[in-house]
């Protein structure tokens, strides 16, 4: 049972990369977005990747998940600056991206932390 939670949890992270990836190179959206404004899309979307992240590989240390993440969301805005894309690459995407990792793992340590308290 848990084997195959896992692997599903793995394949839905990669599938969940892979439309992250797609959406962040194709063209921008429109006025149409369900959010709006593009940094709390950023940061959303990153806490979204984050838990999936930690669920996908539930034993890997909290600050790699978190490099791991940053790696990414790095990359997408390298490729974002190349022209073919035509899209605009932002240390502002970044930092949102940030603050969606952080959240992530700040609760995980938070819960990490209870678990070892006294009931």
């Amino acid at each position: 049972m848990w084997k195959a939670a896992a692997i599903l949890f793995k394949g839905l992270f990669a599938a969940a990369c892979v439309v992250v990836v797609w959406q962040a190179l194709g063209p921008p959206d429109g006025p149409g977005s369900l959010i709006p404004w593009d940094k709390a899309l950023h940061g959303l979307t990153f806490f979204v990747l984050t838990g999936m992240a930690l669920l996908a590989f539930p034993k890997m240390k909290l600050w790699r998940v978190a490099v791991l993440m940053l790696a990414f969301g790095g990359l997408i805005e390298i490729l974002q600056s190349i022209p073919l894309f035509d899209r605009d690459a932002e240390w502002a995407d970044l930092l949102a991206d940030v603050v969606g990792i952080g959240a992530v793992i700040g609760v995980a340590i938070a819960v990490a932390l209870r678990r070892k308290l006294p009931a």
